[in-house]
Protein backbone atom coordinates (compact mmCIF):
# COMPACT_ATOMS: atom_id res chain seq x y z
CA UNK A 1 0.00 0.00 0.00
CA UNK A 2 1.13 3.61 -0.80
CA UNK A 3 1.72 5.63 2.00
CA UNK A 4 2.19 8.98 1.12
CA UNK A 5 0.21 11.67 -0.07
CA UNK A 6 0.95 15.40 -1.81
CA UNK A 7 -2.37 17.03 -2.22
CA UNK A 8 -3.36 18.07 0.84
CA UNK A 9 -5.13 21.32 2.20
CA UNK A 10 -4.46 23.08 5.52
CA UNK A 11 -5.84 25.97 7.30
CA UNK A 12 -4.11 28.03 4.83
CA UNK A 13 -6.98 28.08 2.66
CA UNK A 14 -9.91 25.52 2.73
CA UNK A 15 -8.84 22.55 5.04
CA UNK A 16 -9.59 21.77 8.22
CA UNK A 17 -5.99 21.43 10.23
CA UNK A 18 -2.89 23.50 10.38
CA UNK A 19 0.07 22.67 8.54
CA UNK A 20 1.64 21.28 12.04
CA UNK A 21 -1.26 18.93 13.03
CA UNK A 22 -1.15 17.53 9.76
CA UNK A 23 2.60 16.90 9.86
CA UNK A 24 1.81 15.27 12.98
CA UNK A 25 -0.32 13.36 11.77
CA UNK A 26 1.20 11.92 9.36
CA UNK A 27 4.00 10.43 11.56
CA UNK A 28 1.60 8.96 13.24
CA UNK A 29 0.11 7.27 10.48
CA UNK A 30 3.66 6.16 9.88
CA UNK A 31 3.71 7.94 6.42
CA UNK A 32 6.98 7.96 4.05
CA UNK A 33 6.16 11.31 2.56
CA UNK A 34 4.25 14.16 2.96
CA UNK A 35 3.08 17.09 0.21
CA UNK A 36 1.38 20.40 1.33
CA UNK A 37 -0.74 21.84 -2.01
CA UNK A 38 -2.45 24.95 -1.16
CA UNK A 39 -4.71 26.42 -3.28
CA UNK A 40 -3.17 29.32 -5.82
CA UNK A 41 -4.76 32.46 -5.39
CA UNK A 42 -7.87 33.68 -7.67
CA UNK A 43 -8.51 37.10 -7.79
CA UNK A 44 -12.39 36.30 -8.47
CA UNK A 45 -12.90 34.45 -5.69
CA UNK A 46 -10.78 34.29 -2.43
CA UNK A 47 -13.15 32.02 -0.26
CA UNK A 48 -11.44 29.06 -0.38
CA UNK A 49 -7.54 29.70 -1.93
CA UNK A 50 -4.84 31.53 -0.18
CA UNK A 51 -3.93 35.57 -0.54
CA UNK A 52 -0.57 36.48 -1.93
CA UNK A 53 0.63 37.00 1.28
CA UNK A 54 -0.72 34.10 3.26
CA UNK A 55 1.02 32.05 0.04
CA UNK A 56 4.24 33.76 1.37
CA UNK A 57 3.85 32.73 5.16
CA UNK A 58 2.71 29.37 3.55
CA UNK A 59 6.07 28.72 1.71
CA UNK A 60 8.03 29.87 5.26
CA UNK A 61 5.92 27.28 7.42
CA UNK A 62 6.19 24.57 5.31
CA UNK A 63 10.04 25.19 4.63
CA UNK A 64 10.51 25.41 8.66
CA UNK A 65 8.49 22.14 8.85
CA UNK A 66 10.64 20.36 6.34
CA UNK A 67 13.95 21.16 8.48
CA UNK A 68 12.08 20.23 11.69
CA UNK A 69 10.57 16.51 10.30
CA UNK A 70 13.96 16.13 8.40
CA UNK A 71 15.34 12.83 10.13
CA UNK A 72 11.50 11.83 10.33
CA UNK A 73 9.24 12.35 7.71
CA UNK A 74 10.09 13.71 4.21
CA UNK A 75 7.88 16.85 3.86
CA UNK A 76 7.56 18.69 0.08
CA UNK A 77 6.36 22.46 -1.06
CA UNK A 78 3.52 21.87 -3.31
CA UNK A 79 0.61 24.53 -4.79
CA UNK A 80 -2.45 23.77 -6.41
CA UNK A 81 -2.61 26.12 -9.26
CA UNK A 82 -6.30 26.69 -10.35
CA UNK A 83 -6.27 27.48 -14.53
CA UNK A 84 -7.24 30.75 -13.51
CA UNK A 85 -4.70 31.52 -10.86
CA UNK A 86 -2.45 34.89 -11.28
CA UNK A 87 0.00 32.90 -9.34
CA UNK A 88 3.81 33.25 -10.70
CA UNK A 89 7.39 32.18 -9.94
CA UNK A 90 6.01 28.34 -10.19
CA UNK A 91 9.72 27.29 -9.69
CA UNK A 92 9.49 28.17 -6.17
CA UNK A 93 7.66 24.66 -5.40
CA UNK A 94 8.48 21.21 -5.38
CA UNK A 95 5.94 20.42 -7.29
CA UNK A 96 2.82 21.85 -8.94
CA UNK A 97 -0.28 20.21 -9.38
CA UNK A 98 -2.38 22.23 -12.13
CA UNK A 99 -6.63 22.06 -11.73
CA UNK A 100 -9.55 23.14 -13.60
CA UNK A 101 -12.40 24.87 -10.59
CA UNK A 102 -14.02 27.25 -12.80
CA UNK A 103 -15.45 27.37 -16.58
CA UNK A 104 -15.42 31.19 -17.53
CA UNK A 105 -18.28 32.21 -19.69
CA UNK A 106 -20.22 35.47 -20.48
CA UNK A 107 -17.33 36.70 -18.55
CA UNK A 108 -18.24 35.06 -15.67
CA UNK A 109 -16.54 32.28 -13.61
CA UNK A 110 -18.62 29.58 -13.00
CA UNK A 111 -17.74 27.01 -9.94
CA UNK A 112 -17.58 23.45 -10.80
CA UNK A 113 -17.28 21.76 -7.70
CA UNK A 114 -18.48 24.24 -5.10
CA UNK A 115 -21.96 22.76 -4.75
CA UNK A 116 -24.55 21.04 -6.58
CA UNK A 117 -26.62 23.76 -6.69
CA UNK A 118 -24.19 26.49 -7.93
CA UNK A 119 -23.17 23.98 -10.36
CA UNK A 120 -26.54 23.19 -11.76
CA UNK A 121 -27.40 27.38 -11.84
CA UNK A 122 -25.12 28.35 -13.73
CA UNK A 123 -25.51 25.66 -16.53
CA UNK A 124 -28.71 27.02 -16.35
CA UNK A 125 -28.25 30.46 -16.86
CA UNK A 126 -25.55 30.10 -19.08
CA UNK A 127 -25.77 26.98 -21.16
CA UNK A 128 -29.49 26.77 -20.81
CA UNK A 129 -29.19 23.76 -18.85
CA UNK A 130 -26.64 21.82 -21.51
CA UNK A 131 -24.69 20.56 -19.16
CA UNK A 132 -22.30 18.14 -21.80
CA UNK A 133 -21.88 21.62 -23.27
CA UNK A 134 -20.62 22.96 -19.80
CA UNK A 135 -18.05 19.80 -19.72
CA UNK A 136 -16.76 20.74 -23.44
CA UNK A 137 -15.63 24.07 -21.93
CA UNK A 138 -14.76 22.60 -18.68
CA UNK A 139 -11.79 20.14 -20.49
CA UNK A 140 -11.32 22.58 -23.16
CA UNK A 141 -9.73 24.37 -20.17
CA UNK A 142 -8.45 21.49 -19.36
CA UNK A 143 -6.23 21.45 -22.23
CA UNK A 144 -4.71 24.64 -21.34
CA UNK A 145 -3.11 22.89 -18.57
CA UNK A 146 -1.35 20.60 -21.10
CA UNK A 147 0.70 24.06 -22.43
CA UNK A 148 1.78 25.09 -18.99
CA UNK A 149 5.61 23.90 -18.22
CA UNK A 150 5.51 24.18 -14.44
CA UNK A 151 2.33 21.69 -14.30
CA UNK A 152 3.41 18.41 -13.48
CA UNK A 153 0.23 16.27 -12.01
CA UNK A 154 -3.30 17.18 -13.33
CA UNK A 155 -5.60 17.47 -10.72
CA UNK A 156 -8.92 15.81 -10.48
CA UNK A 157 -9.39 15.37 -14.05
CA UNK A 158 -12.65 15.03 -14.46
CA UNK A 159 -14.18 17.14 -11.27
CA UNK A 160 -17.47 17.95 -13.01
CA UNK A 161 -18.54 14.37 -12.45
CA UNK A 162 -18.42 15.62 -8.65
CA UNK A 163 -21.92 15.62 -8.27
CA UNK A 164 -22.89 12.90 -11.11
CA UNK A 165 -22.69 9.90 -8.69
CA UNK A 166 -24.28 6.88 -11.11
CA UNK A 167 -24.95 8.90 -13.55
CA UNK A 168 -27.67 10.96 -12.19
CA UNK A 169 -27.34 14.70 -13.95
CA UNK A 170 -25.54 13.35 -16.80
CA UNK A 171 -24.33 10.02 -19.16
CA UNK A 172 -20.37 9.91 -19.27
CA UNK A 173 -20.93 8.00 -22.46
CA UNK A 174 -22.52 10.86 -24.33
CA UNK A 175 -20.38 11.08 -27.53
CA UNK A 176 -19.74 14.70 -27.14
CA UNK A 177 -18.38 14.46 -23.29
CA UNK A 178 -16.27 11.09 -24.72
CA UNK A 179 -14.81 13.42 -27.10
CA UNK A 180 -13.91 16.17 -24.86
CA UNK A 181 -12.16 13.61 -22.79
CA UNK A 182 -10.00 11.96 -25.19
CA UNK A 183 -9.23 15.48 -26.62
CA UNK A 184 -7.92 16.37 -23.17
CA UNK A 185 -6.42 13.09 -22.42
CA UNK A 186 -3.75 13.15 -25.92
CA UNK A 187 -2.77 16.97 -25.05
CA UNK A 188 -2.13 15.87 -21.82
CA UNK A 189 -0.38 12.59 -22.49
CA UNK A 190 1.67 14.71 -25.65
CA UNK A 191 2.94 16.69 -22.45
CA UNK A 192 3.96 13.60 -20.28
CA UNK A 193 1.28 15.04 -17.73
CA UNK A 194 0.54 12.96 -14.65
CA UNK A 195 -2.71 11.67 -13.99
CA UNK A 196 -3.59 11.84 -10.19
CA UNK A 197 -6.13 8.82 -8.72
CA UNK A 198 -7.53 11.30 -6.39
CA UNK A 199 -10.18 10.09 -3.44
CA UNK A 200 -11.08 13.40 -2.29
CA UNK A 201 -14.64 12.96 -3.32
CA UNK A 202 -14.55 9.72 -1.32
CA UNK A 203 -13.12 10.58 1.88
CA UNK A 204 -15.92 13.69 1.91
CA UNK A 205 -19.27 11.38 0.64
CA UNK A 206 -19.30 12.56 -2.82
CA UNK A 207 -18.41 9.97 -4.70
CA UNK A 208 -17.67 5.86 -4.33
CA UNK A 209 -14.68 5.84 -6.61
CA UNK A 210 -11.66 7.77 -7.41
CA UNK A 211 -11.57 10.70 -9.99
CA UNK A 212 -11.08 9.71 -12.67
CA UNK A 213 -13.42 7.05 -13.74
CA UNK A 214 -12.21 3.77 -14.97
CA UNK A 215 -13.01 4.78 -18.81
CA UNK A 216 -10.39 7.73 -18.54
CA UNK A 217 -8.05 5.52 -16.93
CA UNK A 218 -8.06 2.37 -19.06
CA UNK A 219 -7.68 5.26 -22.22
CA UNK A 220 -4.71 7.04 -19.92
CA UNK A 221 -3.15 3.60 -19.74
CA UNK A 222 -3.38 3.06 -23.50
CA UNK A 223 -1.68 6.42 -23.83
CA UNK A 224 1.21 5.42 -21.82
CA UNK A 225 0.40 8.00 -19.62
CA UNK A 226 1.49 7.76 -15.78
CA UNK A 227 -0.36 8.09 -12.69
CA UNK A 228 0.19 9.54 -9.23
CA UNK A 229 -2.16 8.26 -6.36
CA UNK A 230 -3.72 11.38 -3.93
CA UNK A 231 -6.24 11.82 -1.45
CA UNK A 232 -6.65 15.32 -1.58
CA UNK A 233 -7.33 15.69 1.76
CA UNK A 234 -8.64 18.58 3.45
CA UNK A 235 -8.10 17.67 7.16
CA UNK A 236 -5.70 15.01 8.92
CA UNK A 237 -8.67 11.95 8.09
CA UNK A 238 -8.13 12.56 4.40
CA UNK A 239 -4.91 11.99 4.30
CA UNK A 240 -4.03 8.29 1.97
CA UNK A 241 -7.93 7.72 1.85
CA UNK A 242 -8.31 4.43 0.56
CA UNK A 243 -5.43 4.35 -1.36
CA UNK A 244 -5.86 0.75 -1.64
CA UNK A 245 -9.01 0.84 -3.62
CA UNK A 246 -7.26 3.34 -5.73
CA UNK A 247 -4.42 1.07 -6.32
CA UNK A 248 -7.09 -2.10 -7.11
CA UNK A 249 -8.51 0.32 -9.76
CA UNK A 250 -4.80 0.93 -11.42
CA UNK A 251 -4.20 -2.67 -11.59
CA UNK A 252 -7.27 -4.01 -12.99
CA UNK A 253 -6.66 -0.50 -15.75
CA UNK A 254 -3.47 -2.32 -16.38
CA UNK A 255 -1.16 0.26 -14.49
CA UNK A 256 1.87 -1.62 -12.98
CA UNK A 257 3.54 2.18 -11.33
CA UNK A 258 2.56 4.88 -9.77
CA UNK A 259 4.51 8.13 -8.97
CA UNK A 260 5.47 9.84 -6.29
CA UNK A 261 7.50 12.99 -5.12
CA UNK A 262 10.94 13.36 -4.44
CA UNK A 263 11.98 16.95 -5.52
CA UNK A 264 12.82 17.34 -9.12
CA UNK A 265 15.75 14.57 -8.99
CA UNK A 266 15.57 12.41 -11.60
CA UNK A 267 15.47 8.74 -9.76
CA UNK A 268 14.13 5.90 -9.58
CA UNK A 269 13.16 2.83 -7.07
CA UNK A 270 11.59 -0.09 -7.40
CA UNK A 271 9.39 -1.81 -4.95
CA UNK A 272 6.76 -4.36 -4.37
CA UNK A 273 3.48 -4.06 -2.61
CA UNK A 274 3.30 -7.15 0.14
CA UNK A 275 0.71 -9.27 -1.13
CA UNK A 276 -0.39 -8.04 -4.80
CA UNK A 277 1.53 -8.82 -7.84
CA UNK A 278 1.23 -5.16 -8.70
CA UNK A 279 5.18 -3.88 -8.84
CA UNK A 280 4.66 0.13 -7.93
CA UNK A 281 8.15 1.62 -9.85
CA UNK A 282 8.46 5.30 -7.05
CA UNK A 283 9.36 7.31 -9.67
CA UNK A 284 10.95 11.13 -9.31
CA UNK A 285 9.29 14.25 -10.84
CA UNK A 286 11.93 15.30 -13.16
Amino acid sequence: MINCDFHVHSTYCDGKNTLEEIAEAAVKKQMTALGFSGHSHTSFDESYCMSAESTEKYILNVKNLKLKYKDILPIYLGIEMDRFSDLDNLSRFDYVIGSVHYVKKDGCYLPVDESEEVFLKGIKEHYDGDIIGFCEDYFKEVCCLAEIDEVDIIGHIDLVTKFNEGGRLFDTADSRYVSAVDEALGRLAAKGKILEINTGAMSRGYRKTPYPEESILLKWQKLGGRIIFLGAAHSTDGLCFEFNEAEKLAKKCGFSSAVVVSGRAAKTVAKKVPGENFPLHWLNLS
